[in-house]
């Protein structure tokens, strides 16, 4: 798709925009703009913060896009997913993924060996209130890795009231069942909420027929503990994640898109039964500790502790050793010499631990000057127990301090932000020091109806672990690593301007992002080839992205039918002028919301990609493509409590296509064919 024409939709979209203007009737949003944004400092809400933040309430959704977190991101503007089947999903926010993207989870930042290609986000959505997004960089408060943006997620809040909840959801496609239930309350000063969580997915379909080796299992628990009083509070979460997932065959070789007839017929697979491919063993514990302190005159104390135990392994389909070719003969995992894991006959066996330590002190000078003290402690240490060695045993230790201050003004606010990091690597190969002093000013000005906000800040991401010394065969990916101990750190630099515009019925978002990014890593396959895998090598060199946003939320002349209107637009490309990989095309985006009654809602979600012709050297151009989903909700009570009775049709006639970011197309697998979805939630 050319210039032009991608122009020409952008005028097309701010000349409907504006002629809709001159209407009237109210406006359509996913969250109130004057919800407080958590993911921010000084509580402000949605619409007065001068970082422009988008917000989803998992709770005002259809349970079944609730159900997989990756479905539930997905409705934000401005970020993609990458993905190797449904199973596995990595946020790519403006077109950074991986290590450029910090996910917040219970207050901490998330450590799970998130550099995989394989790997998802991780997290279940069981027991989650919202997720917020921060697009650019959010190095100031979040620090190293925060170059592209920042997941925060809230998890589910306490209740006053005592209640129990259940809920199932079955979907047809790929005969996947989940079964969730939840029980929360307070006594005194004690609030509490208990909640489990159980998927089980068969091997999902395309239309070509089923794909083998996508099945996947999850087992999630989630606890909390949360005291009260007049000037302290106190919040101790528990959340731990088991899942077991497949994943297809990668092998190079399988490019040609039109040779897929071999994924058809596989009904043989019932209980994951004899599959000798690739499969994953992920468990993460992660326990955390949030205390804020009163300390009068507005001045308020945060410290939060967290510590989290993730163990990774990945078996099968890589070798003949006896015992673990077989997915059903791995019960003997518990019975481990050492540590748990002498005998697993796991190919890559890796124990990630993670203490962290984030203290911020929130001092208001006055009325119009707010400030906010910080910083980050984090110390980490890699195991191994496998077969091979993908990365060496490593000890990372980070430290961060920061500052941050707010000026209000009569028709807008200015947010000032300084920071400084130091990371320090060692393992037996070798080790690495990186430190950056960075920072960020942002300005946001009120007119009439308008909001213009202007964002300017520097980003700055060490190399991690894989990336300095990998020497190993990512099985997850089908090729030997090689990592490069002489890699600088990335830093960037960000301008972003936003636009809104409110009216009586309607909204419209304009966002223009440019990010500069000094010694971008990157992966590249070389001539070589290691133990019958090609060698990939970690380079670097100077990167340039850019591309708009463009939403528009409307309430129609009709009362009960609004909608929601988005555009988005990516370019990335090299200093040497070749394109980075895993960009999204352009995307449009159409949903009408239907509340034909007060107890029913029903929604049309549209989805059309354009074309993907500026392909890295290792990619493969992909068609466009567009989909049709519709969902339904329904309140009614049953025994005078509530009944939510919800379904959903995915991919309603059963489209074949292949997605950009989807790492199965290299093999010739098109995404899901059509998924009929119901499920229930009852509240005892």
């Amino acid at each position: 798709m050319n210039k032009k024409y991608i122009y020409s939709l952008l005028a097309s979209m701010l000349l409907i925009s504006q002629a809709s203007f001159s209407q009237g009737v109210p406006m359509p949003d996913t969250v109130e703009l004057d919800e407080i944004i958590l993911s921010l400092p000084f509580n402000q809400d949605r619409g007065k913060s001068v970082i422009k933040v988008n917000k989803i309430n998992l709770n005002d959704i259809n349970p079944i896009l609730k159900s997989y977190i990756s479905k539930s991101i997905s409705k934000l503007p401005g970020i993609s997913l990458i993905t190797t089947g449904p199973g596995i999903a990595k946020p790519s926010i403006r077109g950074l993924s991986a290590s450029r993207v910090i996910i917040y989870n219970q207050g901490v930042r998330l450590e799970n060996h998130q550099w995989g290609d394989e790997h998802g986000v991780g997290v279940s959505s069981s027991g989650i209130s919202s997720v917020e997004l921060i697009k650019g960089p959010a190095y100031v408060l979040y620090g190293s890795d925060a170059m592209g943006g920042v997941l925060y997620i809230e998890p589910e809040r306490y209740s006053n009231d005592f209640s129990v909840d259940y809920m199932g959801i079955y979907n047809s496609n790929y005969s996947g069942i989940t079964n969730n239930l939840g029980i929360k309350g307070s006594s005194g000063d004690f609030s509490y909420v208990l909640r489990g969580n159980m998927t089980d997915n068969q091997n999902f379909s395309s239309p070509d027929g089923e794909v083998d080796n996508t099945w996947f299992q999850e087992y999630d628990f989630q606890g909390g503990l949360k005291y009260q009083s007049e000037k302290f509070s106190s919040d101790l979460r528990l959340s731990m994640n088991i899942s077991e997932l497949g994943i297809p065959h990668m092998e190079e070789g399988h490019d040609d898109h039109d040779d897929h007839d071999d994924h058809e017929g596989h009904d043989d697979h019932d209980d994951h039964e004899g599959h000798e491919d690739h499969y994953q063993e992920l468990s993460h514990t992660m326990l955390t500790w949030k205390n804020n302190f009163d300390l009068g005159n507005n001045h308020d104390l945060e410290i939060t502790l967290g510590r989290q135990f993730n163990e990774r392994r990945e078996f099968g389909g890589h070798g003949e050793e006896e015992g673990h070719d077989d997915h059903d003969d791995h019960d003997d995992h518990d019975d481990h010499d050492d540590h748990g894991h002498g005998g697993s006959g796991a190919e890559l066996d890796m124990e990630l631990t993670t203490n962290t330590i984030d203290v911020g002190l929130t001092m208001p000078q006055s009325d119009n000057f707010n400030m906010i003290l910080g910083s980050n402690i984090l110390s980490q240490e890699n195991k191994n127990f496998g077969h091979e060695e993908l990365i060496p045993d490593a000890d990372m230790n980070d430290f961060g301090v920061y500052g941050l201050g707010q000026i209000t003004m009569e028709n807008g606010s200015a947010l000032i932000g300084v920071r400084y990091d130091s990371r320090s690597i060692s393992s037996e190969m070798g080790s690495a020091d990186f430190s950056n002093f960075n920072g960020s000013i942002g300005l946001k000005r009120d007119i009439r109806n308008a909001s213009l906000r202007l964002n300017l800040g520097s980003g700055y991401r060490a190399p991690n672990l894989i990336e300095l010394f990998a020497d190993g065969i990512h099985h997850g990916t089908f090729r030997y690593e090689k990592g490069n101990q002489n890699l600088e750190a990335e830093t960037s630099f960000q301008s972003e301007i936003s636009l809104d515009l409110l009216n009586e019925d309607s909204s419209l978002a304009f966002d223009l992002f440019y990010n500069d990014v000094s010694n971008y890593i990157y992966v590249a396959p070389s001539n070589e080839t290691k133990d019958g895998y090609k060698v990939y090598n970690y380079l670097q060199q100077n990167a340039t992205l850019w591309g708009t946003e463009i939403i528009y939320s409307k309430q129609t002349g009709i009362e009960w039918l609004s909608s929601n209107t988005s555009l988005e637009y990516i370019n990335g490309k090299s200093a040497d002028g070749n394109p980075l990989p895993f960009i999204a095309p352009l995307t449009f985006k159409q949903v009408f919301n239907l509340d034909i009654a007060e107890n029913y809602s029903f929604e049309i979600d549209f989805i059309a990609k354009a074309s993907q012709n500026r392909i890295s050297q290792f990619e493969e151009e992909t068609d466009g493509y567009s989909l049709l989903n519709l969902s339904g909700n329904w309140m009614t009570s049953f025994l005078d409590n509530d009944l939510n009775i919800f379904w959903s049709v995915d991919n309603v006639f059963d489209k074949e296509y292949f997605d950009h970011l989807s790492r199965l197309k290299t093999a010739g697998i098109h995404e899901m064919g059509r998924n009929i979805s119901i499920g229930l939630k009852y509240n005892f």
